[in-house]
């Protein structure tokens, strides 16, 4: 159950100094939310660390985000752990709302650690982000079965996640990521769907990398991922213990949007983090 009985607020605007450097210009949060000190990135970006003091996402829990990056700033937001979003009562949920603005010449990196959602959680999550000319942005996000180690495979109520992403005003991205589980059991045919071939098959975790300004080509990335030319789903890629999947697609503007399957949420991070380094 919430015990802060408000909506928990984080808002953050990062500018540019004359030196050429990132700073944070303002600052507001509410309970349970806490931000550090910055850390300095390179080329003169800062990198910021969103605390919380809440063990995870509760019941009755409602969220809101705002990030303004302005113009020729560099902000990298991150998280301090992974994200239990925790069994809720039925009928009940928890919920978060992201806006977040990046004016001309600006980036940002949203790359938050992996979201755990346990048997019988029902969250939903909408994110807006709206891009400027020239500006730039890499967003993450990685979501588990629920907790493998103790046997939970998609025992989860409900996971809904929305973003949608414009640049100059007009929609160049959309997705919605919607997960019915089997709320703890009751609903096995919903943990089924997920076990399919067509959705999870037998991995536990997906992952997602938007990859939006930068001038990095399809092939370039693909390359870096070691990706060879065959479809996703073939035969050899059922096996027991398979290696993870990752591809990557091409929208009309030119973004890059990569899709990834594990067993593991650290095999698709090191992943990202590699495509990161080299979008430096």
């Amino acid at each position: 159950m919430n015990q802060f009985a408000h909506v928990s607020r984080f808002e953050i605007t990062a500018s540019r100094a004359a030196s050429g450097n990132t700073f944070i210009e303002d600052s507001f949060f509410t309970s349970p939310f806490k931000i550090m000190k910055p850390f300095e990135r390179e080329g003169g970006g800062i990198s910021v660390f969103l605390q919380s003091a809440s063990p995870g996402i509760l019941e009755g829990d409602i969220q809101q985000h705002k990030i303004l990056v302005k113009k020729n700033s560099s902000l990298q937001i991150k998280s301090q752990s992974f994200e239990k979003i925790f069994k809720m009562d039925s009928g009940k949920k928890a919920e978060r709302k992201i806006f977040a603005e990046v004016q001309e010449g600006a980036t940002l990196f949203f790359s938050p650690l992996p979201c755990i959602p346990f048997s019988q959680s029902n969250f939903s999550s909408t994110t807006e982000i709206l891009l400027s000319k020239n500006s730039r942005l890499i967003y993450e996000d990685c979501i588990c079965a629920g907790r493998c180690a103790h046997g939970e495979f998609f025992d989860f109520t409900l996971y809904h996640n929305q973003i949608k992403i414009r640049r100059e005003g007009k929609l160049i991205f959309r997705d919605n990521l919607f997960l019915q589980g089997s709320d703890g059991g009751i609903h096995p045919e919903y943990k089924q769907s997920l076990l399919g071939k067509t959705m999870f098959g037998s991995f536990t975790h997906c992952g997602s990398m938007l990859i939006f300004g930068f001038d990095a080509k399809l092939q370039e990335v693909r390359t870096a991922l070691q990706l060879e030319e065959k479809l996703l789903y073939t035969e050899e890629n059922t096996t027991t213990a398979p290696a993870p999947l990752f591809e990557v697609s091409e929208n009309d503007s030119g973004d890059l949007i990569i899709r990834a399957l594990a067993n593991s949420a650290e095999k698709i991070q090191k992943k990202f983090e590699s495509i990161r380094n080299i979008l430096k």
